[in-house]
């Protein structure tokens, strides 16, 4: 082989080598919280181990090819096993009479997001509404006047931002909690289903206590939801990408199907530092840790929608009346 052959080898080596990297970190991302980034984009990252798998076999190093291909495959599976639900973005007028919008966002603590997201017309239409970082003193009914929510006007504190309003807001919550004094979720009654809203710790947060105080609250959610009878649907920011093994575990205990809303590849999240970038328009670099979670709910349409401000973008679920729930 020429030094010319030699070097055009060694150069696709070393690609495919750096994207088996990026494999092997998104794979071990549940096991420490300083790779939590690279778990998070691992749709991104199964599709620069293809660019890698066809460097390796190009380039003739066919066991590093062979090693590629068993973590590519891992990936896809850890993406695959998930129990998701692929509705439509959107539905005619006539298909939207005959259900329900629900809407989740985060808000990040931004007051002109929270104004934003209470002017879109599926929010004026929407039948609850949940909501994450809320800035205290937001004054919830003045935002949101066509939502009925008798219990309340500003954040609770014990929350730390999470509110729900359209539904009958149950005050034992003691379910959702891992801290006295905290609790990262709500439950309400709505009509014909029961909803969580919740938002739980970021796994990058101290050095691995985030990580863990996360798993904790799973486990804790999923035992609350599996002990409710009866549609379910829940929502939030779970700070946990599709494929990760505590979210598959909280889907599996609790009976749960996730909603892919807008599809396979569309994400809810990105560094508020893209926005208007041209890094926010490439497909793929979003990431799913807001989620939309149903047991025994039809559910007809769902999308992630539109930049409101936050770092986080809005879901919009519509699901069946409540006669039409199974």
């Amino acid at each position: 082989m020429t030094i010319l052959g030699w070097i055009v080898r060694l150069g696709l080596g070393l690609i495919g080598l750096g994207t088996l990297g990026l494999c092997g970190l998104a794979l071990a991302a549940p096991l420490h919280w300083i790779l939590a980034l690279f778990g998070a984009w691992d749709r991104l990252i199964i599709v620069f181990g293809f660019v890698g798998l066809v460097a390796f076999w190009l380039g003739k190093w066919r066991v590093l090819a062979i090693l590629q291909s068993v973590a590519l495959l891992a990936l896809l599976f850890f993406n695959l096993r998930v129990p998701t639900i692929y509705p439509p973005s959107s539905l005619t007028d006539l298909e939207a009479a005959g259900g329900q919008t629900l809407v989740w966002a985060n808000i990040h603590d931004n007051r002109l997001a929270l104004m934003s997201l209470a002017r879109l017309p599926e929010v004026k239409r929407a039948k609850a509404i949940g909501l994450g970082e809320v800035p205290a003193f937001s004054n919830l009914r003045e935002l949101f006047p066509s939502v009925g929510h008798p219990e309340f006007a500003t954040p609770s504190k014990e929350t730390w931002g999470v509110e729900t309003i359209g539904c009958k807001l149950l005050k034992q919550n003691d379910d959702l909690s891992v801290f006295e004094g905290r609790n990262f979720g709500l439950k309400a009654r709505c009509d014909g289903f029961t909803l969580f809203v919740l938002h739980l710790q970021n796994p990058t947060r101290g050095r691995g206590e985030g990580l863990s105080v996360r798993n904790l609250e799973l486990t804790t959610l999923a035992e609350a939801v599996a002990k409710e009878t009866g549609p379910v649907v829940v929502m939030g920011d779970f700070n946990t990408t599709p494929s990760a093994l505590p979210l598959y575990n909280l889907l599996q205990t609790a009976k749960l199907k996730r909603v892919a809303c807008g599809g396979p590849v569309v994400g809810t999240w990105r560094p508020i530092d893209w926005r208007g970038t041209k890094l926010d328009r490439v497909l793929g670099l979003k990431v799913t840790i807001d989620h939309v979670l149903v047991r025994d709910v039809e559910v007809l349409a769902c999308k992630v929608g539109p930049d409101v401000g936050s770092d986080h973008f809005p879901l919009l679920v519509t699901i069946a009346q409540a006669q039409s729930v199974n």
